[in-house]
């Protein structure tokens, strides 16, 4: 009989570096976009599972000998092959016993209807302006997990100021995936609280000052992940030359807006994107290698 243990166990086999179980009824008062109980109306939990992303890919980086293979490793293996593969493994074993499992990947550059924000990570993101229910009283497709909050509730940690998702072990070098399923499984408490201590060391050390105390700002995050920084190893004295905002934009004072932000994305392109679609993180995660050294030295990991 499929149990809370048995899941687990094959999860951690097939790749895991993390797993829990949450409650669907943690879920109560959630935006109906974002519920998996419009994603499978009998669910009665959601499996979450995490992945490690290594830290030499974020080391690398921060030292300025290699930028290509964050994005690449870290963001587009994880998200589009590894952690699809383990998927289809953990619904196979959960549909195997009669069960249903909704299979619930990061779709990054998908949003949903209302949500302008971006993923920086990516070439561009697209919102389901388009989208209708398709009867009186359904949802609006598609419907996307918040997966900051389903980590939260599967217990694996809690976003810190950045939004950024903060694990005990990880700090904030993790990727995880979810399967919402009927499966009455014994199911883990949510995280309690945060790791962040709102030290602003993530704000302090990003390039384009895409951190507040409110949270980032995506759209200045992705100018400046893409490079437009004077810490870009790639940054040449013809970029912008002509532009009288040039001195503002590699400063970060300048502060980008939906529509200024992709006006200036095809001008950023010091590193080839267009075959993956992922862009080359030319920030270097500034933001989250000085939370995790911070976590790290308050001995929070």
């Amino acid at each position: 009989m499929l149990n809370t243990r048995i899941i687990k166990e094959k999860a951690r086999e097939y790749g895991a570096d993390l797993v829990g179980v949450g409650d669907i009824g943690h879920f109560a008062g959630t935006i109906p976009q974002r519920d998996p109980r419009n994603i499978l109306p009998h669910a009665r939990c959601v499996i979450g599972l995490g992945f490690r992303v290594p830290r030499s890919l974020y080391q690398t980086m921060a030292e300025g000998r290699q930028y290509f293979n964050y994005t690449q490793l870290g963001v587009k293996y994880l998200d589009e092959e590894r952690s699809e593969i383990i998927l289809l493994k953990m619904g196979a074993l959960i549909e195997n016993e009669g069960y249903d499992a909704c299979l619930q990947r990061n779709v990054s550059n998908l949003r949903i209807k209302g949500d302008h924000s971006t993923n920086p990570e990516l070439i561009d993101t697209y919102e389901l302006i388009h989208a209708e229910p398709v009867a009186p009283g359904k949802v609006t497709p598609d419907v996307i997990l918040d997966f900051n909050q389903a980590a939260r509730i599967c217990g694996f940690g809690a976003p810190g100021r950045s939004g950024k998702l903060l694990a005990p072990k990880f700090g904030p070098f993790l990727r995880a995936i979810f399967i919402v399923t009927d499966a009455p499984l014994e199911c883990d408490a949510p995280f309690e609280g945060t790791l962040c201590d709102d030290c602003g060391e993530c704000a302090t050390a990003c390039p384009g000052r895409a951190i507040d105390e409110t949270g980032t700002d995506s759209w200045q995050c992705a100018v400046y992940y893409r490079g437009a920084h004077r810490s870009n190893p790639f940054m040449t004295e013809k970029f912008l030359k002509d532009n009288p905002e040039r001195e503002a934009i590699l400063d970060g004072t300048k502060r980008f807006t939906r529509e200024s932000a992709r006006a200036l994305y095809p001008k950023l392109d010091f590193l080839p994107s267009r075959p993956t679609g992922y862009v080359p993180c030319l920030c270097g995660k500034a933001c989250d290698v000085a939370c995790f050294r911070h976590l790290k030295a308050k001995g929070l990991l």
